[in-house]
């Protein structure tokens, strides 16, 4: 679910997990979706213990996620588990795989690069992405440090070896 959602436009996102979450708790309701209130609290929509693990159980094989089954407790209305829901789906992890796929994509590319100007040009460009991207993790400038110091083939070992790109 989390990969279907990425995908859409940023502005879509948010409304179809809300159609997501309303779709479930009209279905343990037995309502219609339409005639939820997005802001009414479970308990006032009709939630005991029972539904509410219903509609744990049902989110969770929905969205491949494992929610707490305190859920409508902890997020007590139709917003608030959307809310959730984005930031568990949309948060870091949501984005860690298509980064990972891009950097195999960009290792296959650069095995295409043979002239020297060329991999010159790519491995400033990968140390500035690297100090960028190492600069709150590195605070005492030991990735800096090697990398300014490293040859293009060191800076590729680098990535091989140190960041898992295989």
């Amino acid at each position: 679910f989390a990969d279907r959602l990425v995908a859409l436009p940023e502005d879509d996102r948010v409304p179809a997990l809300r159609e997501l979450v309303t779709g479930q708790v009209a279905a343990v309701l037995g309502h219609t979706g339409a005639s939820l209130d997005p802001t009414r609290t479970f308990q006032e929509l009709g939630f005991d213990s029972l539904t509410a693990v219903e509609l744990r159980n049902r989110l969770d094989a929905a969205s491949g996620l494992r929610l707490p089954a305190t859920l409508v407790f902890d997020y007590p209305t139709i917003d608030a588990v959307t809310e959730h829901l984005r930031g568990e789906l949309l948060g870091s992890a949501a984005f860690t795989a298509p980064a990972l796929a891009g950097i195999d994509k960009l290792e296959s590319l650069l095995a295409g690069i043979e002239d020297d100007e060329g991999r010159r040009s790519v491995t400033v460009r990968l140390q500035s992405l690297l100090l960028k991207w190492t600069a709150s993790e590195a605070a005492d400038g030991d990735v800096a440090d090697r990398l300014s110091a490293s040859s293009a083939d060191e800076i590729f070992a680098f990535i091989d070896n140190d960041l898992g790109v295989q």
